[in-house]
């Protein structure tokens, strides 16, 4: 109700009863009484000063939840930018327990803020708070307040709050206008901000839709991914901070390809002769990935949730900031599981300029043989010349000169000059110490057994490819940490899957220097 001011209730009132007394209040001939009009609502207990800071007209959205922050140049907290949120780029949030209001932003920056009203309200209004300090510290009594994010945050501050309209039901918050100005570590410049908020709009389903792939969107060149099965395929720049660019292409006949899919969110894991692990994160509430184009993407798990997310990285290497886009050009899914996608995207890392692009096409089931060792191993393979084996077990080693682990140096060990044991801990597999030098000699782990053949494309055990195999060669307090060689199976036995008898000869190259360190393995079990 409207309450007029008294002396225009007493007017009226007076008048009222001179009808009466003369007949004319009721259905006759007389003259009419004038309306009675509501009274005015009572002032504000926290009146609003006039000329306090209010954003320029046309600055926030027309209608819907919005946040609005405008900084000073100089301005710690928002780095002098003017900033609008609306549910269509950021995640909002605004609640309310007993005189504290807290808002949450999450788009492409992460704020939250606290607003505390004085303990002398007695509960959540409409009105003027001034000689506002720190929220955690402040003075009940007085107030706080405190907008902080993006790992920025005052030690102190000074400022206030206007409460322009709140409503609640039930003692909940339904509805709030709110301003504020924030002056951070004793600064003059200013952080200022409007939260305009409903909980009928917050309540309106999200219904994403991914844009139009635009045409000119990039594409694996012709030739360079096969025409089926699944791939994972990467071109990737000079200077990204991987430190490789070449283009790579994994298949199932020579990588793991494995692809989880939760809703729309795509985790692939890659193990070959590198290791990728890859995220893709639709947008929010998304239940399933949609055909489009996905675009100002962050760090998955730091991104903006209305937007979705991408994060790529390598052995453990990861952009810290990045900036990308991925396109769903095929989506198929099979009582709500994913079962088979075509995607394409694009990062840039840490402000370089060249982005990094990578393609999958991915089909649950598919499989691919995976090649076992070459046999006959290749012509010209090291062979020990000029070598007569003795009788019994030995290892032969033979280093080139600037070779890290055999230091140059050539060696013959039998039982008679050192202890050489051989186990096999796992399936395809073979360990071997012999006095100080340890040796380990991976087959494909698609093998229940080593056979004989030729194993090449190694890496260091057992930081290998599973599919390929692996080897490490170490001794006398020197090992690789990276190594690229081969080991050929000339002849193996097994009783009972037990291994009793192999000839093998290896070769291995430290750190990719050229100067090798070589052997030859002969057992037999005693």
């Amino acid at each position: 109700m409207r309450f007029l001011p008294v002396t225009r209730y007493l007017a009226a009132a007076l008048w009222a009863v001179m009808l009466a007394a003369c007949g004319g209040g009721g259905g006759g001939g007389g003259t009419s009484a004038p309306p009675v009009q509501a009274a005015p609502a009572p002032p504000l207990a926290y009146p609003i000063p006039a000329g306090l800071w209010a954003p320029a007209s046309g600055a926030m959205p027309a209608s819907g939840n919005y946040v609005y922050l405008q900084s000073d140049v100089g301005d710690y907290i928002g780095n002098g930018r003017t900033y609008t949120y609306t549910r269509a780029d950021a995640l909002l949030k605004v609640s309310a327990s007993g005189l504290s209001i807290n808002v949450g932003v999450q788009g492409n920056e992460a704020w939250s803020a606290t607003f505390l009203l004085p303990s002398g309200a007695g509960n959540l209004q409409a009105g003027y708070f001034g000689g506002l300090t720190r929220a955690a510290f402040a003075d009940r009594a007085v107030g706080g307040l405190d907008w902080s994010g993006e790992a920025r945050g005052c030690s102190t501050l000074t400022g206030w709050m206007v409460v322009d309209r709140i409503t609640l039901e039930a003692g909940a918050l339904t509805a709030i206008d709110l301003r504020f100005e924030q002056h951070c570590n004793g600064g003059a410049a200013a952080l200022r901000g409007r939260v305009h908020w409903t909980k009928a709009d917050a309540d309106i389903a999200l219904v994403p839709v991914p844009a139009s792939i635009p045409a000119s969107l990039w594409q694996p060149p012709a030739g360079s991914v096969p025409g089926s099965g699944s791939y994972f395929y990467l071109e990737i720049p000079t200077r990204d901070y991987s430190g490789i660019d070449r283009p790579f292409l994994y298949t199932p006949s020579n990588a793991g390809i494995a692809v989880r899919g939760n809703g729309a969110q795509l985790s692939l894991n890659i193990t070959g002769a590198e290791n990728w692990d890859v995220d893709f994160q639709g947008m929010l509430g998304m239940t399933q990935f949609a055909v489009g184009y996905y675009t100002g993407l962050k760090p998955y798990a730091s991104n903006n949730p209305v937007l979705g997310g991408l994060t790529l990285s390598n052995d453990g290497y990861a952009c810290n900031m990045l900036k990308g886009w991925f396109a769903v050009d095929k989506a198929v899914y099979s009582a709500g599981v994913l079962s088979a996608i075509d995607l394409r995207f694009e990062q840039k890392c840490d402000g370089f300029p060249a982005p990094l692009h990578g393609k999958l096409h991915w089909v649950a089931g598919d499989t691919a043989s995976v090649p076992g060792p070459l046999n006959p191993p290749p012509a010209g393979l090291w062979t020990p010349t000029g070598f007569v084996p003795p009788a019994g077990n030995y290892v032969y080693l033979v280093s080139d000169i600037g070779d890290y682990i055999g230091g140059g140096r050539t060696e013959l060990l039998t039982p008679a000059n050192t202890t050489i044991s051989v186990d096999t801990p796992r399936t395809a597999a073979l360990r071997i110490s012999a006095g100080d030098w340890n040796g380990d000699f991976v087959g494909m782990n698609t093998l229940s057994q080593l056979v004989p053949g030729y194993y090449g494309g190694m890496q260091r055990y057992p930081f290998n490819n599973p599919l390929r195999g692996g080897m490490d060669w170490s001794g006398h307090g020197a090992g690789c940490n990276m190594l690229n060689g081969w080991f050929v199976v000339d002849r193996v036995s097994y009783v009972l899957g037990e291994l009793t008898a192999i000839d093998l000869r290896f070769e291995q190259h430290c750190e990719g220097e050229e100067a090798a360190q070589r052997g030859v393995i002969h057992w037999v079990k005693p």
